[in-house]
């Protein structure tokens, strides 16, 4: 099978979790046979196979003023690049990722006449709503890839309900498939945390890893921050991530000073190193769909705190490979991290239930199966 993918991130190229989803998944498929070809956004016009991927970038239009204009601009460059690729090679159907590819995606779906897969990965109401004319258009866009697509894909059981009542997409077109992880990618980091960077040899890290946005809930975590410190005051809060950094980090250091770090964007070499050294990961998300954090911590045999939202039901079992906490409550993180930190070889325990459970539910050769599925469920 030769699917078309189009997303607007793929490595190196990384904004949130799209970039890797896209790159795991079309690379296994490539492993198992099938033929892949992508088109996704870059600085300038070029090609690569990697992986046994062959990948094309296109670039967009850099003086749009906002995203909706840059993924039209976008959008019109990758048809026209799908219009050239399909004068040499046939494909048997596109998959478009996110809102941003559904210019390109519908497009190509019309022009080469070939079944649509669509992937939601998040939704415009549930990042933060629909209260303009720009988020109203971001939400039409959203409808329009789960309109034009022969089948949906969804990547959280909760997420899947939310999709199909919001668009009102028929229940024999939609799927919910999870998100995956590259156990090996993990099981082959050697390169050694240079832990005095982040943290003091008698610190215990207390890890978050996401962009510093409201969805993501670093602010609940700072809030539980000195309730913590109070009980536990070996923690150090070590916050990863891009976005609304400087906000976030003047408010943590207001309330507890040299216990909380923030190293900004860190490579994935030193994320895996900092999931491996860390007592925990924290994911105090508002708003999750799948949540990938908890299973690239459990890869690391490091357990999860995370919101009982979203996708963390199905990725955090509570007391077995994680604990759970009510939404937007700081003083549930304070309990349960500090229940975490009481009792290390619990935690320890935990961390190595998770690990498990992501070996025996979430590799990405099951999931591909489940995609591939779907692919022949859009071609009939």
């Amino acid at each position: 099978m030769r699917p078309l993918f189009i997303t607007w991130e793929y490595p190196p190229y990384k904004a949130g979790g799209i970039a890797a989803h896209c790159e795991d998944l079309a690379t296994t498929m490539s492993t198992q046979g099938h033929e892949p070809v992508v088109i996704t956004y870059g600085d300038k016009e070029e090609t690569e196979i990697r992986d046994g991927v062959e990948i094309h970038r296109v670039p967009s239009n850099n003086s749009a003023n906002n995203t909706v204009t840059w993924a039209m601009s976008l959008g019109d460059r990758m048809e026209k690049k799908a219009i050239e690729l399909a004068k040499k090679k046939d494909f048997d159907l596109v998959h478009g990722h996110d809102w941003m590819t559904v210019p390109a995606a519908t497009g190509i779906k019309k022009t080469l006449g070939l079944p649509l897969v669509f992937t939601v990965h998040s939704t415009q109401k549930g990042r933060d709503g629909i209260n303009s004319d720009y988020q109203q258009a971001i939400h039409n866009l959203e409808w329009l890839g789960t309109y034009e697509a022969s089948q949906v894909i969804t990547v959280g059981r909760d997420f899947c309900e939310e999709v199909k009542h919001l668009y009102e997409v028929p229940e024999d077109k939609i799927n919910y498939i999870p998100n995956g992880v590259d156990l090996e990618k993990f099981d082959s980091h050697s390169a050694s945390l240079q832990r005095e960077k982040y943290a003091l040899d008698w610190e215990q890290i207390i890890l978050f890893v996401g962009r510093m946005y409201p969805q993501k809930g670093p602010g609940h975590l700072i809030e539980a921050m000195p309730h913590i410190l109070e009980r536990r005051p070996e923690a150090k809060f070590i916050m990863c991530g891009s976005g609304a950094t400087e906000h976030y980090k003047n408010i943590a250091k207001k309330k507890v000073g040299d216990k909380v770090h923030f190293p900004g964007y860190v490579s994935d070499e030193a994320l895996i190193g900092l999931m491996k050294e860390a007592e925990m990961t924290v994911a105090p998300s508002v708003y999750e769909p799948f949540g990938i954090v908890p299973l690239e911590a459990a890869a690391c045999e490091t357990a999860t705190v995370g919101s009982y939202t979203g996708g963390m039901k199905d990725t955090i079992v509570h007391e077995y490979t994680g604990l759970h906490t009510y939404p937007e409550d700081h003083g549930s993180i304070t309990n349960q991290v500090t229940r975490a930190l009481n009792d290390p070889s619990w935690a320890d325990w935990l961390g190595d239930n998770a690990r498990d459970r992501v070996e025996d539910n979430f590799r990405w050769e099951q999931i591909t199966s489940w995609t591939t599925g779907v692919y022949t469920e859009a071609l009939t």
